[in-house]
């Protein structure tokens, strides 16, 4: 793997402005910020229409579903299904409206199609927000979902309960289904380990009849917020990130009280939120290191940090063209003038100091510009997800991660898959192989609420181990 810089596509990808260009002067930006061209790392856009961002996972099901059993589907028209079933169905003409009256309430909701089961919710309609869509590609992306999961999914018509009028609005649907020829190009995938777990997860509830919009919701919602919040603290390691090493962010439970010296405050969203705020000046930083002709290829940080590792030799040449791509980009930022103030980071080649430097530089514009709005409506976009979906205000502290009672619910299922029960400490194991960590306060009280529940089972060998049994 050579390291390729192209500066012509960078001009090209960048709307690159000559001075004089359109009047463009010293003091003016003549380049536009693109991200997802060359390298497509996250599926944000600093629009700050609402119509951009996705606060509720539930909408992504559908289109998530689709890619997943490689179909395309706009929603299923009235009259066509109607049409369908007529011709396979034996019925008199007088009861045809009686009929046609039945399945458009079963079916159909303000005439759109509402699907009862997993099975057809694939069949909605495309969601009318783009963004629901980019999400719901960047998920199966970066969740690694291939032909096994394909086959899984598709096979559950053979063992999913119908009665009579539902199973033949499917095969009436299958009937018209189409197969997906997309050929959009792949996010990258920063982080690995945790698609392997999503993929068991993922299996064990499609084989556990765990397959209502809420349940996977839930799966889809913890994924996520487990893949962003990792990839966020890897990016910001640049060369030196792991790939596999999963950082320990805190939760506090839904109703417990919380003080500034628990690790749900110290070790939770407190620095995270530190790492989101570089979103878009990593996914920019990104998008100029990766400016080549070659489409099958995207470098990261770490592949570039790996590459030098293995070439030393390579080091300083690799150093010197991320140093030309910064030479190129700064001078096309002629309203920030402090760049040569930025200092010399530290890093252990001459290539992760060239990284890191250029994306100070990227940071620091956006900071200190006008366009601190379009970084900030970037990275916006998961935050304000995350506030409606996995934080709580804690007044004096903020916000914290946060556990309701039916994420534990949720997570226990999945924790114990086919076991009757599971050890408590290895139940917290569990949780943690999926970015959940609870401290000592936290998961007394955890203990304590499945006392309640009557989940608690202490009979065991050893006498005092604790185990939690099943939750139907």
């Amino acid at each position: 793997m050579d390291y390729i810089f192209n500066e012509d596509i960078f001009k090209k990808n960048f709307n690159f402005q000559e001075l004089g260009e359109d009047g463009a002067g010293t003091d003016a930006l003549r380049l536009r910020h693109n991200p997802d061209k060359n390298f497509r790392l996250f599926p944000y856009k600093v629009n700050k229409n609402a119509r951009y961002f996705v606060r509720d996972i539930s909408e992504v099901v559908s289109d998530f579903l689709k890619l997943v059993m490689g179909i395309e589907s706009n929603g299923i028209d009235n009259e066509k299904l109607m049409k369908e079933l007529k011709e396979n169905i034996d019925i008199d003409e007088n009861e045809i409206p009686i009929f046609e009256k039945i399945i458009h309430k079963m079916f159909f909701r303000d005439g759109r199609f509402l699907a009862k089961n997993i099975e057809l919710y694939a069949y909605q309609p495309y969601s009318e927000n783009k963004s629901v869509q980019n999400l719901a590609f960047f998920l199966y992306c970066v969740l690694g979902i291939g032909a096994h999961e394909h086959k899984l999914i598709t096979s559950l018509k053979e063992k999913h309960s119908k009665n009579v009028l539902e199973d033949l609005v499917s095969q009436s649907i299958l009937k018209c289904s189409k197969e997906s020829n997309s050929n959009e190009k792949k996010y990258f995938t920063i982080i690995e380990g945790i698609q392997d777990k999503f993929k068991k997860d993922f299996e064990f509830m499609l084989l556990h009849d765990m397959t209502d919009l809420e349940d996977i919701t839930a799966l889809l919602d913890l994924y996520y917020f487990y893949y962003i919040s990792q990839t966020a603290v890897v990016l910001d390691n640049f060369c030196s990130g792991n790939r596999q090493k999963t950082v320990e962010f805190y939760y506090a439970l839904d109703w417990e009280k919380v003080s500034g010296n628990r690790k749900c405050y110290l070790n939770g969203w407190k620095g995270l939120q530190q790492k989101i705020n570089h979103l878009f000046s990593h996914a920019i930083t990104l998008e100029l290191i990766n400016q080549h002709d070659d489409e099958s290829l995207m470098y990261d940080y770490i592949m570039l940090g790996e590459y030098v590792a293995e070439n030393q030799e390579k080091d300083r040449e690799v150093a010197c063209k991320i140093k030309r791509t910064e030479a190129i980009y700064i001078e096309c930022i002629g309203d920030y003038k402090k760049f040569s103030e930025i200092p010399e980071p530290f890093g252990r080649t001459e290539t992760e100091k060239a990284i890191k430097h250029l994306f100070e530089c990227v940071k620091e514009q956006f900071l200190n510009t006008k366009r601190t709005e379009a970084n900030e409506a970037y990275f916006m976009k998961f935050v304000n997800y995350a506030k409606g979906r996995w934080l709580k205000n804690r007044r004096k502290l903020g916000m914290v991660l946060n556990l309701t009672e039916r994420d534990i619910i949720f997570l226990t299922k999945i924790s114990l898959g086919d076991s009757d029960k599971i050890k408590l400490e290895e139940l917290f194991r569990e949780y943690n192989l999926r970015g959940i960590y609870l401290d000592n306060a936290s998961k007394k009280l955890l203990q304590e609420f499945f006392t309640k529940l009557n989940l608690i089972d202490k009979k065991s060998d050893s006498g005092d181990a604790q185990y939690v049994k099943r939750i139907l």
